[in-house]
């Protein structure tokens, strides 16, 4: 730019007759200086924006970065649409006019290892527009007010290359806005609040959708006005970041409310008068009461009569713990209360000092913001405005009085406002996070999917050897092992039976894992198998054990079980016509039962009944091994025993080995169960894709980890998922990244582990689904597929959060957290994608991140988003939270999320 743009700049805004068009799409950060007119005027305005020039160099900094490093798996400072709410929860919004251009699609962050904490490929240090030090505690309109009489530096668009920056202020008595330095008369650098029209955030006009790819939407706002020849013109401006911009936002809708007419100073104190009331009222209930006695005190007691009506701080800190907030941020804020006194009044706290702590600490900036933009100038919601953003934000439809009026007399605190109707900051925070506002989809917290199909049409939720606490070679086996997996949803228990002292079976890993005995594990399945689920539960014997052991295992099975075992040998048992396909029962039709998968004798051993046992070829369950040692002698087969007793009680699902797909169709039975390797179904997906999809569409497949995962770490279940494989077996003692997709998984349906596949995944009715599966696998999208697999945009923008933890498994603990989020989206190959916010540092107590996002998916029914909150700080360890959900349980709009830990367990008060 040059010499002559500054006096360009102070000209008045150009008409703007197409300024009412509006747009949300979302743009990247970047900061854009203009040049001096003069030594003089660059040394003026070098002292007057001297504290917050830097501020704007990191921004440059950083997004130079950014455009530097586009190939860097770790660069991606983007935004999206999700809060981090409540004490790790997540607000979020998914909002369609949030989305990106395709040259702003976030950097994809590859081969993230979770499993591995030590590695940590996210790790970049980027700028954080949260916690520079001009940033404000926002607790009603006039902190807004109080913020802009102070100044603030914006970045003043006039096209694509001419952008000023420029200091601008409220002045004292709320009636104009000023800008400089300027070369306009001070009188013409002015904007009236009266004439001010609308103040929109966002790209909204022409001049900002041209500068779409410099700023970032979230801090760009646009201030409609009319000047002198009474023409509608517009002041397009570029805050340093979200919060400052919405802060602008709040405070001059608030100014401008009823039609133009400006408010008072007075009108705005009584905004919040009714909040007021209802804090005093709650706080005064912990006040002492006078006595008579008061009226006999002495004179000099100073102390005495100070602290007549307050309460000290150990009752303080008691109401405000009452009343939501947390300890440490209630003790930390008293004692800055404390530090302002006398040494006489210390200890002691007024109504009116618990009432201003409470609104500090309570009041969520992010919150409030929304809250006044879909008010009628109040600090509160009536009836009609909470309509507005129910229908609006929340996508509700029909929303009644009535449910508004349900609504207020829920969350609501304060008595009066329940009475007028209002719905107060308190009460909107309450809403936000309540489980009505939960990003999980509630309709999917019980049973939702039509469960009358057959079982290969169902994912089911499987473990591997279930028994195991630890690692596959020396760990602990333990009944508490099953107990675990049951509680968490499991429909697929795995047992290694071997011989034990005394003719009792015992139950290990054929290694130096210690040893349960396999009546104890019974007896806990049978008390546990059915108290998430009712759906039937499916036990994989591997049987290692002569006859005699074998017999008494199926006398336990009898005992423990009873009338609970699945013994119809009906479809077994029926004859059927060359290449007839019998389809399985469905889950409805099995459920309470226990059904038991092991091998079966054949049809010509059970035929004789001199004996009281068969034998079976002595294959590898697994198609792996079994291939392996095929070829090392693939003439010679082993045979070995089995009793006739274990036979008869495997009467549906029976282990098979897996030779090719093509012998598969023409042979296999529907109740002949594969188990394929990690490594071999890997193989298969990749390159016999289609054939795996069909085959999974008629049979049970099930997917075991390699065997060399000695450690227990767990396969990634959604390259299995993609090809229609039921059962993949899970190490469910080792947490991480894998597991949480997993959960994720099964979340839907009620947790009843049993979870519905796509139609494409089910039915091959016609070509279109020989093209649905093909394209699944391969990540490829194709317009002949069926009407769901329409590609959908997914705006996820990441607000706040609140009271996050510190990693709880680290051992070189710090005295902080830097808190960011990763957002991952597990799916088929195209779909699959991770971005991560900016880090914030310093703060975790109410990290603002304001990042927007958007994703492209091509199959939402096999996608899974997971959320996650890592420490930048830590040294060693750190995750910090999780939550992971189907695509299609996502509610729109103002969200929050629950984190887990590690475990699986929620973070308290979050």
């Amino acid at each position: 730019m040059n010499g002559e743009s500054n006096k360009e700049e102070d000209i008045d805004e150009n008409n703007i007759s197409n300024v009412c068009s509006s747009s949300n799409s979302t743009t990247s950060s970047v900061s854009c200086r203009s040049a001096s007119v003069s030594t003089e005027n660059f040394l003026r305005k070098h002292q007057q924006i001297s504290r917050r020039r830097a501020f704007f160099h990191d921004g440059l900094i950083a997004k130079s970065n950014k455009n530097n490093n586009a190939g860097n798996e770790n660069n991606n400072n983007n935004n999206h649409s999700l809060i981090m709410d409540g004490s790790q929860q997540i607000l979020t919004t998914n909002n369609e006019n949030d989305g990106l251009s395709n040259d702003e699609i976030p950097t994809i962050i590859a081969n993230t290892n979770e499993e591995t904490h030590t590695n940590k490929p996210l790790k970049r240090k980027v700028v954080s527009f949260s916690t520079m030090p001009f940033e404000k505690k926002v607790a009603d309109v006039c902190d807004c007010l109080r913020y802009m009489q102070e100044g603030s530096d914006f970045l003043k668009v006039r096209s694509y290359a001419r952008q000023f920056r420029r200091l601008y202020k409220l002045n004292a008595t709320l009636t104009a806005i000023s800008w400089y330095p300027t070369s306009k008369k001070p009188s013409k650098a002015t904007i009236t609040i009266d004439s001010i029209k609308e103040i929109r955030l966002g790209k909204t006009t022409e001049r900002l959708r041209e500068c779409a790819h410099q700023f970032q939407n979230e801090s760009l706002f646009s201030i409609i006005y009319t000047n002198e020849p009474n023409q509608y013109v517009s002041l397009d401006l570029v805050a340093s970041s979200a919060d400052e911009a919405n802060i602008w936002v709040t405070g001059l809708s608030c100014l401008i409310a009823d039609q133009g007419k400006s408010s008072s100073p007075a009108d705005l104190e009584d905004r919040q008068q009714m909040r007021d009331r209802w804090l005093r009222d709650a706080f005064a209930v912990g006040l002492p009461s006078p006595t008579g006695d008061s009226e006999h005190l002495n004179q000099n007691d100073d102390r005495r009569i100070s602290t007549l009506n307050s309460i000290d701080e150990e009752e303080a800190i008691r109401l405000l713990i009452d009343y939501g907030i947390a300890e440490d941020k209630a003790k930390v804020r008293l004692q800055e209360v404390q530090m302002t006194k006398s040494e006489d009044a210390r200890g002691y706290f007024t109504t009116e000092e618990l009432v201003s702590a409470f609104k500090e600490l309570s009041t969520r900036p992010e919150i409030y913001h929304l809250l006044v933009r879909y008010s009628r100038n109040q600090d509160f919601l009536s009836t009609e405005d909470l309509t507005l953003f129910l229908e609006a934000e929340q996508g509700m439809s029909k929303v009644t009085r009535e449910k508004c009026a349900d609504i207020i007399h829920e969350f609501e605190p304060s008595t009066e406002a329940k009475v007028l109707g209002h719905l107060g900051i308190d009460g909107f925070t309450n809403y936000l996070l309540s489980p009505e506002c939960d990003i999980f989809n509630p309709n999917n917290r019980s049973i939702c999917q039509e469960m009358n199909h057959p079982l290969n049409h169902y994912f089911i939720a499987s473990s591997h050897n279930t028994f195991l606490l630890a690692d596959q070679l020396k760990g602990p086996s333990s009944v508490d092992g099953f107990i675990h997996a049951l509680m968490r949803g499991c429909r697929c228990l795995e047992l290694h039976c071997f011989d034990g002292p005394d003719g009792q079976p015992l139950i290990h890993n054929g290694t130096l894992t210690s040893r349960i005995p396999l009546s104890e594990a019974l007896e806990a399945i049978n008390n546990y198998a059915f108290e998430t689920s009712s759906y039937p539960l499916i036990l994989c014997l591997e049987l290692h054990c002569g006859i005699s052991q074998q017999e008494r295992i199926a006398q336990l099975l009898l005992e423990t079980f009873s009338d609970k075992l699945y013994l119809d040998n009906s479809s077994m048992d029926a004859k059927t016509t060359f290449n007839e396909y019998r389809p399985l029962p469905s889950p409805n039709d099995l459920r309470g039962r226990i059904i038991i998968k092991s091998k079966k004798i054949p049809q010509s051993y059970l035929n004789d009944n001199t004996r009281d046992y068969g034998e079976i070829t002595d294959d590898e369950d697994c198609y792996e091994d079994n291939r392996r040692r095929s070829k090392k002698d693939i003439n010679s087969k082993r045979h070995r025993k089995l009793a006739r007793a274990i036979s008869d009680l495997v009467c549906l699902l029976r282990s098979a080995p897996f030779e090719d797909f093509n012998a598969s169709l023409n042979e296999q039975q529907s109740g002949q169960v594969c188990t394929f390797s990690e490594n071999a179904a890997l193989r298969l997906a990749t390159s016999d894709a289609e054939e795996f999809v069909n085959y999974n569409k008629r049979f049970l497949s099930r997917i075991s980890p390699g065997t060399w995962r000695v450690d227990s770490s767990n396969v990634n279940p959604q390259d299995f998922w993609n090809v229609g494989c039921q059962m993949v077996a899970m190490n469910y003692q080792t947490a991480g990244k894998f597991m949480d997709v997993y959960f994720g998984r099964f979340l839907s349906n009620g947790g009843c582990g049993y979870v519905l596949k796509p139609t494409y995944l089910r039915y091959d009715n016609a070509a279109t689904a020989a093209g649905a599966s093909s394209s699944v696998a391969s990540g490829r999208f194709s317009t002949n597929l069926y009407s769901s697999n329409t590609p959908q945009i997914l705006h996820i923008k990441v607000i706040s959060a609140l009271h996050l933890p510190k990693p709880e498994q680290a051992e070189l603990k710090t005295n902080s957290v830097d808190p960011y989020v990763v957002v991952q989206i597990f799916g088929v190959p195209r779909d699959c994608d991770e971005v991560r916010t900016k880090t914030v540092y310093h703060n975790w107590e109410s990290p603002q991140f304001n990042e927007a996002f958007e994703f492209e998916i091509a199959f939402p029914e096999l996608t899974l988003v997971r959320f996650v909150v890592l420490d930048d700080e830590s040294l060693d360890y750190d995750f910090i939270g999780q939550y992971t959900l189907p695509f299609d349980c996502i509610q729109p709009g103002y969200r929050h999320v629950h984190l887990y830990t590690i475990g699986g367990d929620i973070w308290p008060n979050t």
